[in-house]
């Protein structure tokens, strides 16, 4: 028996994929829910990325793909299409459903599908990611805040004067008290 591996545009077009990428759309209204998802996502290739099917370029593509949404998430990464997003979320929901395609309990093959499905989506994304590639070359190319530059602090020398007390300006008074 021929077995293939796992295709990422087979995956995307399943009718399971297809279920998640509604699930995907409803996170757009819940952003803290997206915030929570990159941090999974994050977690477990970092967890996996010593295993083979995880190794090197789709462990990067993971961190780029969670950068690039958590930027248009924050507004920060602007232009990016809405179906890009919902895509990356999809991608990312899958990758940490355990009951998939190949369920990821059976060891090394069990991240095949999640890495071919990245893989796809990172191929059919590519010119966003170059763009935000190049966004976030400049974004980290500028500098993050001014030089602070501390002009001279100037106390307020009324202390004493007749705006905090009842004494003539420069005249402080001080209480003798014996029974100190």
């Amino acid at each position: 028996m021929d077995q293939q591996k796992p295709e990422g545009k087979n995956i995307a077009q399943s009718p399971f994929f297809k279920s998640i990428l509604q699930k995907a759309e409803t996170y757009l209204k819940h952003p803290t829910k997206v915030a929570q998802l990159l941090n999974d996502a994050l977690k477990k290739a970092s967890a996996k990325k010593g295993v083979g099917a995880l190794a090197g370029e789709v462990w990067e593509n993971l961190q780029l793909l969670t950068k690039m949404i958590k930027a248009a998430m924050a507004g920060e990464y602007k232009g990016i299409p809405t179906s890009t997003i919902v895509g990356g979320i999809a991608v990312l929901i899958y990758f940490l459903t355990p009951i998939d395609l190949i369920p990821d309990v059976i060891p090394v093959l069990g991240l095949l599908d999640d890495a071919a499905l990245l893989a796809w989506f990172m191929a059919s994304i590519k010119s966003e990611l170059d763009r935000f590639k190049e966004w976030e070359s400049t974004k980290a190319a500028a500098p993050k805040n001014a030089p602070h530059t501390d002009t001279a602090h100037h106390a307020d020398s009324s202390f004493g004067t007749p705006k905090y007390s009842d004494q003539p300006g420069g005249t402080i008074q001080v209480e003798n008290r014996e029974d100190v």
